[in-house]
């Protein structure tokens, strides 16, 4: 065997151990496994549907607090039936479907430049927000006062947990008027899946038939 010819045979050698090596790696560590599945920022806390959840309705009461140059005012109001408030020098005010900014807003284009060159509104709700709790569960449930870190397993928990006859995996998250099966099993195990809840929410806890 010549030079030439030796050359040859270790090079193709050299590319069969090569080729062996990775074939002996993919047999030894198999295929690779899929993508952990990344956790929905769908279902997070989301500020502007909290804001538009809260927004104003009729009888609510609520507090406009005036800060001008000369001093505060503070008026104590009820949204009527038509949806407005009615305030000193400009009459009705229209908030009804208003969130707190824009109603705070509202009011101050009604007052600035006409009646002030310098106003500072502040809207205070002071009719609270609920989430409705009912079926199997250790407490009364009922209407509960909303709060912005409030999710589904939460509430439940802080309301006395499930009762033992309780289907936690198909727990009834109602929507305006949309239904969600909740898996509170699931959220136990990770806790990243609990779902924020929004003022009018209703969470209903079936019971199970074993």
């Amino acid at each position: 065997m010549n030079f030439r010819q030796s050359l040859k045979a270790v090079s193709l050698l050299a590319l069969a151990m090569i080729a062996a090596g990775s074939l002996g790696c993919g047999i030894l560590h198999g295929p690779q496994p899929p993508p952990e599945k990344k956790f929905d920022p769908s279902t997070q806390y989301s500020a502007p549907a909290v804001a538009e959840a809260s927004a104003f309705r009729p009888a609510d009461n609520i507090v406009v607090r005036l800060d001008m140059a000369t001093g505060r005012e503070e008026h104590i109001k009820m949204v009527d039936e038509e949806g407005n408030i009615e305030l000193p020098f400009v009459g009705k005010v229209k908030i009804v479907g208003l969130t707190v900014n824009q109603a705070q807003d509202a009011i101050r284009k009604v007052y600035v430049p006409r009646y002030y060159s310098y106003l500072t509104v502040t809207v205070v709700l002071q009719t609270p927000r609920m989430v409705y709790l009912s079926g199997e569960m250790r407490g009364q449930g009922g209407a509960v006062p909303y709060r912005e870190d409030m999710t589904v397993y939460r509430v439940i928990m802080s309301s006395g947990g499930f009762s033992e006859f309780a289907k936690r995996r198909e727990v009834v998250l109602t929507r305006n008027g949309k239904q969600t099966i909740v898996d509170c099993v699931k959220i136990e195990r990770n806790p990243e899946l609990d779902i924020p809840l929004l003022p009018g929410d209703t969470i209903m806890i079936p019971k199970s038939a074993f």
